[in-house]
């Protein structure tokens, strides 16, 4: 049975994950907040796609500056996870800088491409209860979210997703993954070495490992 105190860190764990996905209806664009936890070190990811527009995408593989609660604060960024309201909402947001990548898959090798300072102010509702998946939950939700680029400010509202595994690390494993470069892309990858193609669809983001190149 979960508890509220489930929403936040297991002290007992090795590895503990959250993620955050939200897009808009017609999944002409669609962000992510991907935040995992070993210790006293981290791995965090955040990424923007668009149609027409290249690839925004932010990591900190391996890094420090763990504070209280889920805050991070390792050199040259921010970033905050606040649980305002058990299995209601969340707060999301981070001041980095971030890459445009074009082709996204850049990602999933050294991610060099234009530099682009970003803020994310990410809001996350609940649209159901959570529901319990092994070693963890996942809960369908909508977002409101902003985000802060050179270039303007991206805006939108819309269907969202999240996911909350303890003891063992996230590993998305979409069995079907659509193709098509004119889809919007959103890989990462992770400190292992390990990759993660991810895209976007009408229901949401789907996404697998892969061997990284």
């Amino acid at each position: 049975m979960l508890t509220n105190a489930d929403e936040l860190r297991h002290a007992d764990v090795a590895v503990e994950a959250w993620w955050w996905w939200g897009w808009t209806p017609a999944a002409d664009a669609g962000l992510f907040v991907g935040f995992e936890v070993r210790g006293r070190r981290f791995d965090y990811w955040a990424g923007l796609v668009r149609t027409d527009h290249p690839y925004l995408y932010v990591e900190e593989l391996d890094g420090t500056g763990l504070r209280e609660g889920l805050e991070i604060k390792p050199p040259e960024m921010w970033a905050g996870h606040t649980c305002d309201v058990p299995f209601r909402q969340w707060s999301l947001g981070n001041e980095a800088h971030g890459v445009l990548l074009d082709p996204p898959s850049d990602a999933l090798r050294r991610p060099y491409g234009t530099p682009a300072p970003t803020t994310f102010d990410v809001e996350w509702y609940a649209a159901g209860d959570a529901t319990v998946i092994p070693h963890g939950y996942q809960q369908a939700g909508e977002v409101d979210a902003r985000v802060e680029l050179a270039e303007g400010v991206v805006e939108f509202s819309g269907p969202a997703h999240r996911v909350h595994v303890w003891g063992v690390p996230y590993l998305p494993a979409t069995l079907a993954m659509p193709a098509g470069d004119e889809l919007p892309w959103a890989p990462y990858r992770r400190h292992t070495g390990v990759g993660v193609l991810q895209v976007l669809t009408r229901q949401g983001f789907l996404a697998r490992t892969v061997e990284a190149p």
